[in-house]
């Protein structure tokens, strides 16, 4: 069995990492370890910009189920911490 923590303090603008990987990254490598039909353990992982963990955590969720979502965030009682983009994808900088 596989267990793969997608820790997302190596997001584009984590406070703590610098490696600049996107959203989309992440889900990346949850595919390609999905791909080997392992039983696999997807754990979530630490982040220190925590409007992003959620955006990486459901996307990388989505990857695992195989559904796909909408980029854009639904109205929602915590919207205002996703404010003003409303999006699951973000754009990547250099830090």
């Amino acid at each position: 069995a596989i267990l793969l923590q997608g820790g997302t303090d190596s997001l584009s603008g984590d406070r703590l990492g610098c490696f600049n990987l996107s959203v989309k990254g992440h889900g990346s490598a949850a595919a390609f370890v999905k791909k080997f039909n392992i039983p696999t353990l997807f754990f979530g992982g630490g982040g220190y910009t925590l409007r992003n963990v959620p955006r990486c955590w459901a996307y990388e969720t989505s990857v695992v189920c195989g559904v796909d979502i909408p980029n854009e965030i639904p109205q929602n009682d915590y919207s205002i911490y996703f404010a003003p983009e409303y999006k699951i994808h973000m754009p990547v900088s250099n830090m």
